[in-house]
């Protein structure tokens, strides 16, 4: 549509450094960047134009993992501050995320993992906000092409996307969730493992939702969804993962047109690793 553009241009420098302090797996990062936005016809979007970010990120991360592609022991957890100051001219908004996972063998090589992660993005001042970088929950960002305004989370069994993606709706249209929670519990076994192929088949439980504003947030209020995939590692493609999910709970469209449904499988592929 000519009337519709979504563009994006971003940048960024990053800079971290391994600690010896509380112990060797520790290490920070601060990342400095830059995106300009121009966006026009885009209805989910709070204000059409141009927009530009300047932010800040410093991160915080203990990685134990013995094993980035598929871990089969060991512990990672990570914190992190966003800051995109109201500067003259510049959208603004600070962010907080938060995750923890953990990989236990249970018995020879099957692999037990859980995982939680949080996030709120809050504003400086009142009359700078937007809807640049809340939450959607659900579906791949390479699969579900989400939109680059937001940011997504993936989440099994369901489709994602601006208008089926687990959010908030607010005078009819969705807004993206200025809180997020989700829950993860996967049980896999590397099936094969050579140089030029690995295939992990895996079963999963997963959960999560996205949140208008505090009031609003319980962290016991998500969407569920259970099933099986597969991870395979390529040496040309990398890691491609391949999900087949059940969902437990619907979601609602704007316009009640196109509802998610509970009780249907969705299909779900996407390429890099996810842990």
């Amino acid at each position: 549509n000519s009337s519709e553009r979504n563009e994006l241009f971003s940048t960024s420098v990053s800079i971290g450094k391994r600690l010896k302090w509380p112990d060797d797996f520790f290490s920070y990062r601060t990342i400095v960047g830059y995106q300009l936005y121009d966006v026009v016809g885009n209805e989910s979007f709070f204000a059409e134009g141009t927009s530009s970010l300047l932010t800040v990120e410093q991160v915080l991360e203990r990685n134990s993992l013995d094993n980035p592609i598929s871990p089969s022991s060991g512990s990672k957890f990570s914190v992190s501050g966003e800051f995109a100051p109201p500067l003259p001219g510049f959208s603004e908004y600070y962010k907080f995320r938060t995750q923890y996972q953990y990989h236990v063998p249970v018995v020879e090589k099957l692999v037990l993992t859980s995982q939680v992660q949080y996030g709120y993005i809050g504003y400086f001042t009142e009359d700078k906000r937007s809807d640049l970088k809340k939450f959607l929950v659900g579906g791949t960002q390479l699969q579900q092409r989400q939109s680059f305004l937001y940011d997504n989370i993936d989440l099994r069994g369901y489709p994602g996307g601006t208008r089926q993606s687990i959010a908030p709706i607010e005078d009819g249209r969705k807004v993206g969730g200025t809180m997020f929670s989700k829950y993860s519990i996967e049980l896999r076994y590397p099936a094969i493992s050579s140089e030029q192929i690995q295939v992990i088949p895996y079963a999963f439980v997963d959960a999560g939702n996205s949140y208008l504003d505090f009031q609003d947030f319980d962290p016991f209020k998500v969407k569920r969804s259970a099933g099986f995939g597969a991870r395979l590692y390529l040496p040309i493609l990398g890691l491609v993962d391949l999900s087949y999910g059940y969902r437990l709970d619907g979601v609602e469209v704007p316009g009640g047109t196109g509802n998610v449904l509970p009780g249907n499988w969705e299909f779900l592929f996407n390429i890099g690793t996810p842990f």
